[in-house]
């Protein structure tokens, strides 16, 4: 009988943090957006102001110029029902540091903008 993989608390607070970006993610998806973004959103993480690209004219814009291309191909070439998804994606490529703390970046522009009456930056 193998002996049991002792558990490494950081990697499980890791998984719970990749967990609950997911969930919050998914929720922005079911919910539909009364009005989009009208342009970048700033807000503050980790004591850190951003400022988040969410359509795909801000995301281009944001992109250095070797990137803009790909970035082009890939939106035009997405099925609408997974635009959102490709816009995202692209969308932490233009915010630093580490790619769980672009997510919560990320996750706070995109709550920020779908709440009512809040506008962008």
């Amino acid at each position: 009988m193998a002996e049991p993989v002792p558990s490494d608390p950081d990697e499980e607070a890791v998984v719970r943090r990749i967990r609950a970006q997911n969930a919050a993610f998914a929720e922005l998806d079911r919910t539909p957006r009364a009005h989009p973004p009208s342009g970048p959103v700033t807000v503050s993480v980790h004591g850190e102001v951003f400022t988040v690209p969410l359509t795909v004219e801000d995301v281009r814009t944001a992109l250095p110029e070797p990137l803009r291309t790909e970035f082009d191909d890939e939106i035009a070439a997405a099925p609408r029902t997974v635009a959102a998804r490709v816009i995202r994606r692209w969308a932490l490529e233009t915010i630093p540091g580490d790619a769980l703390d672009r997510v919560d970046v990320l996750l706070r522009a995109e709550q920020r903008a779908a709440r009512p009456g809040t506008a962008a930056a």
